[in-house]
């Protein structure tokens, strides 16, 4: 019988561990017995590899040194393997008596909290939100507007655009492809001039809301296969306002962002800006 490798699969897989973590929990060897109802020659054997625990003793070592079975014997299962640096704070969590851990655990629910508050304050300012209110604007075939009550907010990154726009428009038709699709959405600002070859938003008297290219004594048509209009002066062509975009799948952020956002700007109306 291998009795020199025997003792050193004892050492590795008990004795070595057991010192360890009876020291962690700042016990002696006889301490350890006592709590255990076994001999200080039993721990002390366990310890050097010439003997190990039964299973009753192992148990009982579990509990009393503050060790999960996992961690003891190295298991790393889903959700229990800990980093090094999270493997070093429960160490020093169970060197601690009971005062210190209760500072402890009030000093992590405060640091807890600040990160949350740190969270919500970076996503409050990474996303904006922008109004629909179910307005449409044709490009190639007649359209009013369609107003809802009250406007279905937006969430978009936050963004040189974004941040200028007042509204979110969607597109009917196809005068306006390649740049413009029928049912894209696009962010407008609001503005009473525009430049010529900007593409804007015009209300028509007889006609409705149009998405066309400003142009001189015309509202051009991008896809050749529409004509322009040309306004007459009793039509009155009014300019809502200029198109900064279409709104892409990359600005709408996840599911997981727009919850917090939601919770910062609760947190916002029920106290303040959150620090």
């Amino acid at each position: 019988m291998d009795k020199g490798g025997a003792k050193q699969r004892n050492l590795e897989s008990f004795g070595l561990k057991i010192k360890k973590y009876r020291k962690n929990a700042r016990m002696t060897a006889e301490a350890l017995a006592r709590s255990l109802q076994v001999s200080v020659s039993s721990v002390r054997n366990w310890e050097c590899g010439l003997s190990r625990p039964d299973p009753e003793s192992l148990f009982k070592l579990f509990t009393v040194l503050r060790v999960e079975p996992n961690e003891f014997f190295g298991i790393r299962g889903i959700g229990a393997a800990l980093s090094p640096g999270e493997q070093a704070l429960l160490e020093d969590y169970r060197m601690m008596d009971s005062r210190a851990r209760e500072d402890f655990r009030a000093i992590g629910e405060a640091m807890r909290r600040q990160c949350r508050h740190r969270a919500l304050r970076e996503v409050r300012g990474r996303l904006r939100s922008v109004p629909d209110y179910g307005r449409c604007a044709a490009a190639g075939s007649e359209s009013g507007w369609e107003v809802r009550s009250e406007p279905c907010e937006v969430l978009l990154y936050n963004s040189g655009i974004v941040s200028q726009a007042n509204e979110i428009i969607t597109v009917s038709g196809h005068s306006m492809e390649p740049g413009f699709h029928n049912g894209d959405r696009v962010l407008v600002r609001y503005c009473t001039e525009a430049a010529w070859g900007k593409v804007c938003v015009f209300s028509l008297r007889g006609v409705g809301c149009v998405i066309k290219e400003a142009a001189p004594g015309r509202l051009h048509s991008q896809n050749r296969a529409y004509g322009d209009i040309v306004p007459w002066e009793e039509d009155g062509a009014e300019l809502i306002g200029c198109v900064l975009g279409v709104i892409e799948d990359r600005m709408i952020p996840s599911p997981e962002e727009a919850v917090l956002y939601e919770e910062a700007v609760r947190m916002e109306k029920e106290e303040g800006d959150p620090e």
